[in-house]
């Protein structure tokens, strides 16, 4: 298999270079991706943030800012580094630009990644499509030589059309490996920043909880007393006038003709 790939390399095939420049531009994805995830945007998440934990509780802002400087210029220690500086302008926009820094971060993460399988069905199509145009010219070939050279000219030509299928396959399944393993990687990645920033906004912006109580209206006069004697009675209240109300309900419902025959029996009296 490889002599074969390598004569039809030799013999110019375009389709063969045509799926090699496919290729490169896939290793160089995969190798970029590699030293971004493993290199750049990685460290040691928990070292940092029990640190930056220390600084922010004994409110040295400072040391704080020189840890995520010389962490990482990129990754959780840049959106840490953000969100000191906004703590310092105004508190009350630390939330927002931890969200504004990891909304504009998380994407980079996955950059670039989501073209290695598109990469390898192209380079795995363009192969079958090498093989299919080498078996039409080794069947066109042998419609104007004799018998005996036919046999030779159609095994060779059916030999060599199988090497672009041959090369798109073998590229197709390295790149689909380092796909996966690179998506493993980059979703690792996600989640310590996803702890990273919940970590921040508990440290740098706590939510804080306020009970709203509604202000009573306190008459003239300093009657506090009397306005809370008030309140309280106010459900009796209620409760008085419902009665008072089914009262009068009754009362109309009362049947006239129980009238007329009290007023019969006081004319018989």
């Amino acid at each position: 298999m490889w002599s074969q790939l390598a004569g039809s390399l030799q013999g110019g095939n375009t389709y063969l270079y045509l799926i090699l420049f496919l290729g490169f531009i896939g290793t160089v994805i995969v190798f970029e991706r590699l030293i971004m995830l493993q290199v750049v945007y990685s460290l040691d998440f928990k070292k940092f943030l029990n640190n930056l934990r220390r600084s922010v509780q004994a409110e040295d802002i400072e040391r704080a800012v020189s840890i995520c400087k010389n962490a990482s210029y990129t990754s959780l220690p840049a959106i840490s580094l953000k969100a000191l500086e906004a703590k310092e302008r105004d508190p009350a926009s630390v939330r927002g630009a931890i969200e504004e820094e990891s909304i504009d971060f998380l994407p980079k993460i996955e950059a670039r990644i989501g073209i290695l399988p598109a990469l390898s069905t192209l380079i795995l199509l363009i192969g079958i499509l090498g093989t299919i145009d080498g078996l039409w010219a080794a069947f066109d070939s042998i419609e104007i030589l004799d018998t005996a050279e036919k046999q030779v000219r159609l095994s060779n030509g059916i030999a060599s059309s199988l090497n672009p299928t041959t090369m798109g396959l073998l590229m197709s399944m390295i790149f689909l490996t380092g796909h996966q393993l690179l998506r493993g990687l980059a979703l690792r990645l996600t989640e310590r920043v996803h702890y990273g920033v919940s970590v921040l906004m508990n440290l740098l912006a706590p939510t804080e909880f306020s009970t709203y109580v509604p202000a009573m209206a306190m008459p003239s006069g300093g009657g506090g007393g009397a306005s809370a004697a008030h309140h309280a009675s106010a459900p009796e209240a209620r409760r008085e006038a419902a009665a008072e109300n089914k009262i009068e309900v009754e009362d109309d419902s009362f049947d006239d003709s129980s009238v007329e025959d009290i007023k019969d029996e006081e004319e018989i009296i």
